[in-house]
């Protein structure tokens, strides 16, 4: 392991030679890069669920308009959020089908 440490910081002095930046320099710059990878993953992963749950609701729903509106609305079985507040997390994605499968099977939460 010690080893492996040893030829990761010799290959980041390196890269800092090469791009004439401190070591400072280039982990805040990877810091920087890391974060808007993050946000953008977490974007797309957020555009997935939302189609997951349009999927499901459209099954019950009948049509896309009606899937649109009832995603904006504040739902009390969901705390009083819209379906669409939940969208940004697996978790969130599971209790909005949970609620669709329910409405579906004519349980009112």
């Amino acid at each position: 392991m010690l080893y492996l440490k040893s030829k990761s910081k010799y290959a980041t002095r390196s890269i800092c030679r090469v791009l004439n930046m401190t070591e400072a320099t280039l982990a805040a710059d990877i810091s920087v890069i890391k974060s808007q990878l993050e946000t953008e993953i977490a974007k797309y992963q957020s555009e997935i669920y939302l189609r997951q749950a349009k999927i499901h609701a459209l099954d019950v729903f009948g049509n896309s308009d009606t899937v649109q509106n009832w995603l904006q609305e504040q739902n009390p079985a969901l705390d009083g959020a819209t379906p669409a507040d939940l969208l940004n997390s697996a978790a969130g994605l599971e209790r909005v089908i949970d609620l669709v499968n329910a409405i579906r099977h004519g349980v009112f939460m």
